[in-house]
């Protein structure tokens, strides 16, 4: 088989190329895009996952919705780093609240 013919459009049944994202005929999407797993990508990734934590879940459930293992686990990583972040940063606010009210308390007026 050869990469002109490779595929059948499931929409209209048109022959699309094998390398073809989306079918010429009707623009049915035939494939999903691969997403980057560089190493550049995945700082970026996990750095918005911990800094910007709730931005994190974007990439997240993007990310572990894919079939690739390495993809998957991307994404599952970049969940545990968003979990944690919040989770620090809920711990961290409670304990910078508990300080300053328990400041206040103790001031004799």
């Amino acid at each position: 088989m050869d990469n002109t013919h490779g595929t059948i459009c499931p929409s209209c049944h048109a022959a699309a190329s094998a390398l073809a994202n989306f079918c010429s005929q009707c623009g049915k999407k035939l494939k999903e895009r691969q997403l980057s797993t560089s190493v550049a990508k995945q700082i970026i990734i996990y750095l918005v996952s911990f800094f910007l934590a709730p931005l994190g879940l974007g990439y997240a459930f993007k990310y572990i919705k894919q079939r690739d293992p390495k993809t998957r686990m991307i994404g599952i990583v970049s969940l545990a780093l968003t979990v944690i972040a919040i989770v620090l940063m809920i711990w961290l606010t409670k304990t910078f609240t508990n300080s300053l009210y328990g400041s206040f308390n103790t001031v004799g007026f």
